[in-house]
């Protein structure tokens, strides 16, 4: 029995998809149907059976997939333990990155990573999806939301404030708002993720249930949206802390911070331990970042703010 065809099955049958499942890692649902095949071969009975929508695990499959999550755990925890015997990190680092955070603050300082380990391959899956790390096999995943999972194991890189911003020529048009209650008067941008804007006031938290001008599915959509002058939008310092250093977006409604402010985690499975390999690269990125990191360091950019 191959590993990787037991993971597809756990992955496949929490999905109830196998080319849901497949896709997840690259396979085309031919390929995925005969990775489930390989594995009944292997074990000598049918897993699943199959509609036009949905797979449904089988008796047998019901009993493989109540041991192999416990199974594989117990193998992914040897291996973590051999390999955290070893002096120097080696193999495949697999792990899951925010698009935008991956882009920016992981990317730029991976070739100095890697001269420093060069026994270590890395394997990055950009996407804005929370992954299951176990099912999915994963080592590490970056995350900038809480975590639904308290078995995981997971350690603070950096603190990531938000921040109510707009493009200049948005303030020039429209003016800044000097108040959450001034907000309905401007085209506010936000997207599924985020209906309701928090901000800190006078006699505590004010919570404004956002009317989109612009909505869309995803962040990105309303930094490039903000960049372009249409209206205003909720962002992290780290996804924007250098448009607003360059003067490309402006911070607005400084007596009104946004509250419920996140942070980004490492996370990695359930063990004793982080594994080797995960580690060294976590503490690489600490001390990059610093502490505070860079993004909220910068006293230029929380003074750049339009009244």
């Amino acid at each position: 029995m191959r590993l990787e065809d037991l993971r597809f099955f756990v992955r496949a049958a929490a999905l109830g998809s196998l080319s849901a499942a497949g896709r997840e890692i690259g396979l085309s649902p031919s390929a995925a149907s005969s990775r489930l095949a390989a594995l009944e071969r292997d074990v000598g009975t049918r897993l699943v059976l199959r509609t036009t929508r949905r797979i449904q695990t089988t008796e047998a499959g019901e009993l493989l997939l109540r041991n192999a999550g416990d199974a594989l755990e117990l193998l992914d925890g040897a291996l973590r333990e051999m390999e955290d015997g070893a002096e120097t990190p080696r193999g495949t680092l697999r792990m899951s990155l925010n698009m935008f955070f991956g882009r920016k603050h992981v990317l730029p300082y991976l070739a100095e990573f890697r001269d420093l380990y060069p026994d270590l391959k890395l394997h990055l899956d950009f996407s804005d999806r929370i992954v299951d790390l176990v099912a999915e096999g994963y080592d590490l995943a970056l995350r900038g939301a809480p975590l639904a999972d308290s078995s995981l194991i997971a350690r603070r890189l950096a603190g990531n404030p938000r921040v109510l911003c707009a493009a200049p020529a948005y303030i020039a048009r429209r003016g800044a708002p000097r108040s959450p209650s001034e907000l309905k008067d401007h085209d506010c941008l936000s997207f599924r993720s985020m209906p309701v804007w928090y901000f800190e006031g006078p006699e505590g938290e004010i919570a404004f249930p956002v009317e989109a001008s612009i909505s869309g599915d995803n962040g990105d959509f309303a930094y490039d949206a903000a960049r372009l002058g249409l209206g205003l939008a909720i962002k992290s310092l780290a996804h924007v802390w250098d448009d607003l250093r360059d003067g490309h977006l402006v911070a607005v409604m400084p007596d009104y911070p946004v509250t419920r402010v996140g942070a980004i985690w490492a996370v990695a499975p359930p063990g004793r331990s982080m594994a080797l390999k995960a580690r060294v690269l976590v503490d690489f990125l600490r001390a990059k970042y610093g502490n505070p990191a860079y993004w909220e360091a910068d006293h230029r950019i929380l003074g750049a703010t339009a009244t």
